[in-house]
């Protein structure tokens, strides 16, 4: 007797698909497997209540990049500000190390920040930063805690393609723009705007991606 075959319900499939291992799926992860950004910038930042043309300015520069070791995702971010004019705030050096796991469509890291500022009491400081994102079809969903160097206390928003825009909280704003000039190559413009407990900032910085 020929055995009959039975037919696979699209549901079962689909649990199938979602819960085959990674090398299983043709799907790219979340993150490139390595990639080593490199940013100059400006940081302005200031005291609302003190009046709209006091502000301390800053040169920026900073280095960060991360490596996937399978699912594993080590991070780490260098920033250093050094102020334009002399008589306000110091100079000042952050270093942000991260760990977290990054699977096809989304990635959570978590690490401290270090914070050294020299002329500051207490000189370091330590806080925690959290970055996660989700791709949902064309769109990734991003989110964080004193992400983007340590300077941004909290944003949610998305990204399409190579433009994004994101809220930062309690009022201001974030957004970035990648123009690739090759495979592994690209071009990133970034900024941001907020007020926060009496204080405003703002940051412009380009940047350039390299994926080897």
């Amino acid at each position: 007797m020929r055995a009959r075959s039975v037919p696979v319900p699209a549901s079962v499939l689909a649990l199938l698909v979602a819960l085959a291992p990674p090398g299983a799926s043709a799907a790219p992860r979340a993150l490139p497997a390595v990639q080593v950004r490199g940013e100059v910038g400006v940081l302005s930042s200031g005291l609302t209540d003190v009046g709209p043309g006091w502000a301390d300015t800053f040169a920026a520069q900073a280095l960060s990049g991360h490596v996937l070791l399978g699912g594993l995702t080590l991070e780490a971010d260098v920033l250093s500000l050094l102020p334009v004019h002399a008589g306000g705030a110091g100079a000042s050096l952050s270093l942000i190390p991260r760990v977290g796991y990054t699977g096809e469509r989304w990635s959570l890291v978590a690490g401290p920040v270090l914070g050294l500022g020299y002329t500051a009491r207490p000189r370091l400081q330590v806080l925690p930063s959290l970055r996660v994102l989700r791709h949902v079809g064309p769109v990734t969903v991003h989110a964080g805690l004193l992400d983007f160097h340590g300077l941004v206390p909290a944003h949610l928003g998305v990204s399409w393609k190579e433009v994004g825009l994101a809220w930062v909280a309690p009022l201001g704003a974030r957004a970035w723009a990648r123009l690739p000039l090759s495979s592994d190559v690209a071009l990133r413009l970034e900024g941001y705007a907020l007020r926060l407990a009496g204080t405003q900032s703002a940051w412009l910085s380009l940047g350039m991606d390299v994926s080897p």
